[in-house]
């Protein structure tokens, strides 16, 4: 492992009064293995502030690099940043598990989440902290990444079995890859492009974000698709299936109320795998 630390001062001036702002910054490297060979294999990496780089390659091992940024008023409190702001990697289960932790945000390997606020207190930093991932990883590595705030996630040329990608407030770009895909993007576009259409079932899901998808033209899929204030489009030759009806069931005022309401379904070549569109306020674009 190689650690590289450096610190910058910057003088600002505000209000007539000088204020110092303290940066440290620190890069972790790592190279990874799984212990087994299993196709079940996946690696986890979860971050909180910041971005989310994977590219598969030609090689055997998972390469790690982590770019860690403290910044405050005062050294005191970038110190104590870096002692509460921790990268951590663990292995559990045929998954290997890359984190970021801070003190409102503790990762739970069992349950392969985030379990926010320490003994359910929100603590106040007096820091900032930003956290960049960079990794390189088999091409064929199942894949499962989520970031929540000020960053992208960009991947290239990971073919594996499946890929999972969450983004809170950022972007999501899946280029050249294969796979079973799920992928939910709230307030930000989500743009793939595939090396081989999907080999299961896939979810692509966005609040406030267009989804553009681009396959391969042998594409034999059932399509639904949902969305509140958007459109879908297609230069595939489709046929329109009878719509899916889903019943939902509310207490109102007069007793149980049931609510019906049906998703469009399209089916396109042969059909076969399902892909679900399911946006709120933006387009689907499915092209070859």
């Amino acid at each position: 492992m190689k650690t590289v630390k450096t610190i910058t001062l910057a003088i600002c001036i505000l209000c007539g009064h000088f204020i110092m702002a303290q940066d440290f910054k620190e890069t972790i490297t790592k190279e990874l293995k799984f212990s087994s060979n299993s196709d079940q294999n996946m690696l986890v990496a979860k971050n909180i502030n910041g971005p989310i780089e994977v590219e598969g390659y030609n090689g055997s091992t998972i390469k790690l690099e982590v770019e860690k940024t403290i910044t405050a008023r005062r050294a005191s409190d970038v110190e104590l940043g870096k002692q509460e702001v921790q990268f951590k990697i663990e292995e559990r289960n045929n998954r290997i598990y890359a984190f970021t932790e801070t003190p409102n945000n503790t990762f739970n390997t069992d349950k392969g989440k985030y379990e926010n606020m320490r003994n359910n207190q929100w603590v106040k930093l007096n820091y900032s902290y930003y956290i960049r991932f960079k990794l390189k990883v088999p091409k064929a590595t199942n894949i499962e990444l989520s970031t929540m705030n000020d960053g992208d996630i960009f991947v290239k040329n990971v073919q594996g079995n499946e890929i999972i990608v969450n983004n809170l407030n950022g972007a999501i770009t899946l280029e050249n890859i294969a796979g079973k895909t799920d992928v939910n993007a709230l307030n930000k576009d989500i743009n793939i492009t595939y090396f081989r259409n999907p080999n299961g079932d896939s979810r692509y899901h966005s609040l406030n974000g267009d989804v553009n998808v681009t396959f391969k033209e042998n594409l034999n899929a059932d399509v639904t698709f949902k969305s509140l204030n958007g459109d879908l489009y297609t230069n595939y030759d489709t046929t329109t299936l009878s719509p899916d009806l889903v019943k939902t069931k509310t207490k109102g005022r007069k007793g149980i109320k049931y609510n019906m309401s049906s998703n469009q379904s399209y089916r396109i070549g042969t059909g076969g795998i399902k892909l679900d569109f399911n946006l709120l306020n933006g387009d689907a674009t499915l092209k070859k």
